[in-house]
């Protein structure tokens, strides 16, 4: 069993009796994990600015992400949750025996009553209240049926075999994400200078340039061998993001810049003060212009251009509205608490 168990600050993880884990899994900070859950390659619980407190009996999938809202949300997960390969779960709450199909999103302050099924592919929008005992598909996640019990057990199974049985196209991905094509670590070297963090489950090929205050977090995978990859000042990369660039294609990321966790980039171009949203995907060609905005679980389609200052969703995207003063003030806090992460975490790594 490969897992980091790593501190945050002054907090250190605490897990339960009869833990399972495959390779590169990260829990960190004030986790709490009860007993008998079992994690997959490269799955990642970072509890490093709010609590994250997961039940008895809980499966994740490989590369799923559990994350919180810096000093405003934490997340808890009950007992006997089944979450997906590369779903994603953040700074919400999931009830009883709930299963998360395969790319699947909730997001901040979301709530999901027990016995629930959050379909592939699907986004819970923040705030979202879904009562338990249904199925929910869509961006957003919308209730399509109430569930019987066998159902609701018959699709878990189907999430930890992948199996293609009747029903499986509730929660395995049409198109899911490749494995890794890099052993996390590759390429990853100790950071001397302290001016920008990349975590040790990342892995990079290619020609990676990182400018001041710039991070690359847990079980990302820059495959850009022949290409390359450039991150501007104070931008970051979530957990299990993927970014993919061919032979003489450059990925260019400009200044305060985040790229949510489980996201996926193809050769493209995103101007400063840009959001690319949790679980979504840009495609080749696709140019995001200053302070625009990719939705969560958005796929924009080749050589899309998202408008300066405008909001795209939808799979494929298309222009939504204008980005408020207010929102464009809290994801501005967004980069500079990440350029705290990178110091904190910087720090960690010194007084090792």
């Amino acid at each position: 069993m490969n897992m980091n168990i790593l501190p945050y600050l002054n907090f250190e993880p605490k897990l339960g009796n009869n833990i399972t884990a495959g390779e590169w899994v990260s829990i960190i900070g004030r986790t709490t994990v009860g007993d008998n859950c079992h994690f997959g390659n490269i799955v990642t619980l970072r509890a490093d600015g709010e609590s994250i407190a997961v039940g008895d009996d809980c499966w994740f999938a490989e590369s799923s992400t559990v994350h919180i809202a810096d000093s405003m949300f934490g997340t808890t997960i009950k007992n006997n949750v089944t979450i997906g390969r590369y779903a994603l779960v953040h700074a919400c709450e999931i009830g009883d025996n709930c299963v998360l199909g395969e790319h699947a999103v909730v997001m901040d302050n979301a709530v999901v009553g027990s016995d629930a099924v959050i379909c592939a592919n699907s986004v819970v929008p923040p705030g979202k209240k879904l009562e338990g005992g249904w199925v929910y598909s869509g961006v957003p996640a919308k209730p399509r049926r109430q569930l019987e019990v066998a159902e609701l057990e018959k699709l878990r199974q189907i999430v930890k075999s992948r199996e293609k049985l009747d029903g499986s196209e509730l929660v395995l991905a049409d198109n899911p994400v490749k494995k890794l094509l890099l052993t996390p670590g590759e390429g990853v070297v100790e950071n001397t200078n302290n001016h920008s963090y990349v975590a040790p489950t990342a892995s990079i090929t290619g020609d990676l340039t990182l400018e001041k205050d710039s991070s690359i977090w847990f079980g990302v995978e820059i495959n850009a061998s022949g290409g390359s990859v450039v991150l501007g000042e104070a931008s970051n990369i979530q957990d299990n993001s993927r970014l993919y660039v061919k032979a003489g294609e450059q990925i260019k990321i400009g200044k305060r810049v985040t790229i949510g966790h489980n996201v996926q980039l193809h050769a493209c171009e995103i101007e400063d003060g840009c959001i690319i949203g949790m679980g979504s995907t840009l495609s080749k060609g696709t140019i995001v212009k200053k302070g625009g905005v990719v939705a969560a679980g958005a796929v924009t389609e080749p050589d899309t251009i998202v408008a300066e200052g405008m909001i795209w969703s939808g799979n494929p995207a298309r222009q939504s509205r204008a980005l408020s003063e207010e929102n464009a003030r809290l994801f501005s806090i967004g980069v500079d608490v990440y350029k705290t992460y990178t110091q904190n975490y910087n720090k960690l790594n010194s007084s090792s």
